[in-house]
């Protein structure tokens, strides 16, 4: 049998490559997204069967590039899946934040996720079983942080996008969010911030790239009635702000 499609952004490294490892694993062709990452992204693709696509998703055209390139590779097949994960995480003083990174941001993190839903919106609907959208949000979605104000407003735009198109698209396309919390620190996390983020989650230590990708794989794989959901996957923290 053919295997059904699914489409991760940013898919190639982090949380991107455990969502991808376990959409393979559940029986997806994964097609592998990546900017910069395109020799992890080729590497991953070969190494769980599916395919590589490269695009700035941050660039003008850039979401429709890739949606032409991924359903050139559908060939006309349904889409099963859609995971919107790539994003752009800029910190820093909101006064002092150059206007340029604030809609760089917002171009990779709202703008670009929009547009994809709406390109593959129609191979989303074509299949035997209800399309499912996946949107990688962020718990700061929720209740913002200093130093991530604009960060936090574009999780928080996804996150009305993700309830908006639930409502709007069901019952052909589920579209549902998980807002991670601290998955995966970034690398130039110092140790100080770690263990401050770290003594307000009850879980004690990261969830761990592998918690988000078993959150989505829920989604896409659990209920067909759940839509319009935000799984929060963050330890504990949104319950000990």
């Amino acid at each position: 049998m053919t295997r059904p499609t699914a489409l991760v952004t940013g898919g190639a490294v982090r949380l991107g490559a455990a969502i991808s490892r376990r959409l393979a694993a559940g029986g997806f062709r994964v097609l592998v997204h990546a900017r910069g990452h395109a020799d992890a992204a080729t590497a991953l693709a070969t190494e769980l069967g599916g395919d590589a696509l490269t695009a700035d998703l941050g660039a003008p055209g850039g979401a429709d590039a890739l949606a032409d390139a991924a359903l050139a590779r559908l060939d006309g097949a349904p889409l099963a899946v859609l995971v919107n994960n790539a994003a752009s995480f800029l910190r820093g003083p909101s006064e002092a934040l150059p206007l340029d990174d604030f809609e760089a941001q917002l171009r990779l993190n709202l703008t670009a996720p929009f547009r994809l839903c709406q390109r593959l919106a129609p191979a989303l609907r074509a299949g035997p079983r209800p399309g499912a959208i996946v949107n990688l949000l962020d718990v700061s979605a929720l209740r913002p942080y200093g130093g991530a104000a604009a960060y936090s407003a574009t999780k928080a735009g996804l996150q009305a996008l993700t309830v908006g198109l639930a409502a709007e698209w069901g019952p052909q396309i589920r579209v549902n969010g998980v807002a991670p919390g601290a998955a995966l620190f970034p690398a130039d996390e110092d140790a100080d911030a770690r263990a401050r983020h770290l003594s307000r989650t009850p879980h004690g230590r990261e969830s761990g790239a592998e918690s988000i990708a078993e959150g989505v794989w829920f989604l896409v794989d659990g209920p067909t009635a759940v839509t319009g959901t935000v799984l929060t996957v963050d330890g504990g923290r949104s319950a000990r702000w």
